[in-house]
């Protein structure tokens, strides 16, 4: 279900958003393919935490996907379907670079920053 913030914030998540994008390109530099892949994933997040917020003063608070729902109709419908393919591509990433025992490597991460830029 989607949480009401104060749309004054949204800033701050754009803050955020480039400050995972600096360490996950950090981490790339630094041959760290893990925490590359799951700062793009936080940075893609807090991207459209910041235009959810910023345009309708909500948030998903359930499940990332509920972002995606929120944010239709603040972008063009080209432009929604190419955010929707690179967010949903780094949350097919988010489970596999956070939670389980296979690591990512140089591909995943260099992807992943794409998707998260």
């Amino acid at each position: 279900m989607a949480r009401s913030v104060d749309s004054s914030k949204g800033p701050n998540y754009i803050i955020k958003a480039e400050e995972f994008l600096k360490t996950a390109k950090g981490s790339l530099k630094n041959n760290l393919y893990n925490s590359t892949v799951a700062n793009a994933v936080h940075c893609g997040t807090s991207t459209l935490d910041a235009l959810t917020c910023s345009f309708k003063g909500k948030r998903g608070s359930d499940d990332h996907n509920e972002s995606l729902l929120i944010v239709q109709g603040i972008l063009s419908p080209r432009e929604y379907e190419d955010m929707r393919k690179q967010f949903t591509n780094l949350m097919d990433k988010k489970n596999a670079s956070e939670y389980q025992p296979d690591l990512m490597d140089a591909n995943d991460a260099q992807d992943s920053i794409l998707w998260a830029e």
